[in-house]
């Protein structure tokens, strides 16, 4: 027995010494990741909350402790109307990016044969070009001279140019649907490609039409790429700033528009600062539910 203990000591030692190891260089590969996030983001984002709990006089910030920065994001209307436009906008976009992401991630992802891989390239093509210069496209597309405009009179539907398709709801709709529907395809033909052909066929077999083998299997293992499009979508919508300013034209304010107002016109910095937490900490509620629908789509212990 004592022999065998003997014995065991140097293969626990050795398993010890390999354990930690693998934390060192577990710890080795977070360290980049940790001191990115901390120095883009974590540290950021204090400053910023410690802001938020300051005031301004004389276009100056003041290191005195107030609420009444949070007080006046609650109590202002107007906030709350740009609030209210932003989700109103994001679940559009969302909505609108999984109709049409669909049918492009399942064409891709089952029906391209040997042209996936160009097809996919084609979707994130737009991304090699700055998002100012995409949404500035449009303003040439949308404008009351532009190519919709002309196309549309000249086919007849219209007598003289639409005003609304430019500095509206309906343009910053356009842009941001246009700006986020590849983050919709890419995560969404992830899901679909991982659906094997067999389990598809197999429903078939077993009576199921095809519709119903799409809504009985294709849909719901699909899930998890629909959760994770709709949470980029929702999220980059609710907080973009670039598209609202380039084509919203102005007279009505998304938040974003709002807590950029507060810091460069205003010089209120502390009052942008505590509209940009409360915005933050919606965006990581909204993580955290969506975190939580992932996990039970795909099937994750919770």
């Amino acid at each position: 027995m004592a022999v065998a203990e003997t014995r065991g000591q140097p293969l626990v030692a050795g398993a010890g010494r390999t354990n930690r190891r693998q934390r060192l260089f577990a710890a080795a590969g977070l360290a980049p990741l940790i001191l990115w996030q901390s120095v883009f983001f974590v540290l950021p984002v204090l400053l910023v909350f410690v802001i938020s709990f300051w005031r301004t006089q004389s276009y100056r910030m003041v290191p005195d402790f107030t609420l009444d920065n949070y007080r006046a994001v609650f109590a202002n209307a107007a906030i709350w109307r740009a609030l209210a436009l932003s989700i109103e906008t994001a679940a559009f976009v969302t909505i609108a990016c999984a109709v049409l992401a669909y049918p492009i991630a399942y064409f891709i992802a089952k029906k391209s044969g040997w042209m996936k891989n160009i097809l996919l390239v084609a979707v994130i093509a737009p991304f090699w070009i700055s998002i100012v210069m995409r949404v500035a496209a449009w303003r040439l597309l949308l404008g009351e001279n532009g190519v919709v405009n002309q196309a549309l009179i000249s086919i007849g539907l219209v007598d003289e140019p639409v005003g609304f398709l430019l500095y509206s709801p309906v343009a910053t709709g356009i842009g941001l649907i246009y700006a986020y529907l590849p983050l919709y395809v890419l995560p969404l033909y992830a899901s679909i490609d991982a659906i094997e052909d067999n389990w598809i066929a197999a429903a078939k077999d077993l009576n199921a039409g095809p519709v119903r083998a799409f809504l009985e299997v294709t849909l719901p293992l699909s899930l998890p790429g629909l959760i994770v499009g709709a949470v980029f979508c929702f999220i980059f919508g609710i907080g973009e700033f670039v598209t609202p300013a380039l084509l919203g034209g102005g007279k009505q304010l998304m938040l974003s528009q709002i807590i950029q107002d507060q810091f460069q016109r205003r010089l209120d910095w502390p009052a942008g600062a505590a509209i940009a937490i409360v915005l933050l900490c919606m965006v990581f509620l909204l993580l955290a539910f969506s975190m939580k629908w992932f996990r039970q789509a795909s099937g994750e212990k919770l």
